[in-house]
């Protein structure tokens, strides 16, 4: 016999709990953690730049921007949707930066995150998108 799939609740919680992961392992300086929450082919686009493609290019930014620009970010995520094996989270950020030679200084933005599920409990990031306010 089939599974049960899990509710909406459990789904919206498994979420936000990829949230608490990812701005614990931020925290942490721990690249490898945070890349761990990204699908093999996902995508981070961001402001300025090309998309960054791919856990190993994924995890190369992360270990650059981990140690001497992200001091910390904080997400506050204020919509969760789930229609199968697809999500989407929406939200506000704010990341505390320390360039070098610079004072360090927060930048406010916002974000949409795109989840699939690898697993019946395993939600995998596929897009992470995210600009500033300013």
């Amino acid at each position: 016999m089939p599974s049960a799939r899990a509710t909406r609740k459990d789904e919206v919680w498994t979420i936000r709990a990829i949230d608490r992961e990812f701005m614990q392992a931020v925290a942490a300086k721990d690249a490898e953690r945070v890349t761990a929450l990204y699908a093999e082919g996902a995508q981070i686009m961001m402001p300025g730049r090309p998309p960054i493609i791919g856990r190993s290019e994924i995890l190369d930014f992360y270990k650059g921007a981990l140690h001497g620009l992200i001091e910390s970010i904080r997400l506050d995520t204020s919509e969760i949707e789930v229609s199968g094996d697809l999500a989407y989270a929406v939200g506000s950020n704010r990341i505390r930066l320390s360039p070098p030679g610079q004072p360090s200084r927060e930048e406010l933005g916002k974000y949409v995150v795109v989840y699939h599920r690898a697993s019946e409990s395993d939600w995998k990031v596929v897009i992470d998108s995210y600009s500033n306010n300013e």
